[in-house]
Formats: C-alpha cells, structure tokens, sequence
C-alpha cells in the first residue's frame, strides 16, 4: 500500500502567510524622500532648532513642530505640518516676539521667510 504525503495542508498555510506577509508590507507606501535644502537647513538649524528638536527647553513648542521627525511623518501628516509652517511663517509669529526681543538675531530676514515658505509650499503639495 503507498502512503500519501500529507504537504498539501502545510504548503497551502505557508502560501497564505507569504501571501499576507507580502500584501501586510506592501499596503501603504513609503512617504517619498524627504529633505531639507542647504539654505533651509541653515535656516532652521539656526532660527528654529534651538526650541523644535530634543535639546529645546519648551515643551509647547516640541509639542507643536519637532524638526527632525518631518521625515518620519505619513505623507498627509508631513503636509499638514508644511501647511503650518507656511501659514506660521506667513504671519511672521515664529520665531515669537517675546523671543526675538530676547535675541533679535533669532528673527527672520525677508529671504529666509521667502526661502521656508517656498520650501514648505513645495513640500506641502506632495499629497
């Protein structure tokens, strides 16, 4: 008598999870590439990186923009946050007056506002 090989069941399972396994990390895709400009990157490592990054002391301002996980947001939230830049810088309250009174070399020349919402606009279209 010829016994039969009972793979059937145990192959179809292992299909099912490579099946899934591949549509799982396939189902959204990555956020496409995303940096700062040399001019952008200046800006913000001088202007608004002492509050919006790790080493800030105020925790509203982390709360409201942390530089350097613009990278690691979705799409839709990265341009939501771009959306905010532009409208911020737009209004001329960042950095605030409180601050810029302070230290008025934190205050943003009329190129460097030109230059963050040109950049931020280019960034928040990218839906």
């Amino acid at each position: 008598m010829r016994k039969t090989q009972t793979f059937g069941p145990f192959l179809g399972a292992c299909l099912m999870l490579f099946i899934v396994l591949l549509l799982s990390s396939t189902a959204e895709a990555p956020p496409p590439k995303f940096k700062f400009t040399k001019k952008v990157d200046t800006i913000v490592q001088s202007k608004c990186y002492g509050c919006h990054s790790e080493k800030g002391r105020g925790q509203k301002a982390k709360d409201k923009l942390m530089w350097d996980d613009l990278a690691g947001l979705s799409t839709a939230d990265r341009v939501k946050k771009m959306e905010l830049i532009q409208a911020v810088v737009e209004k001329g309250a960042m950095p605030p007056k409180r601050m810029v009174e302070r230290k008025p070399e934190l205050k943003l020349t009329d190129k460097e506002t030109k230059a963050l919402k040109r950049w931020a606009k280019k960034h928040a279209k990218a839906k």
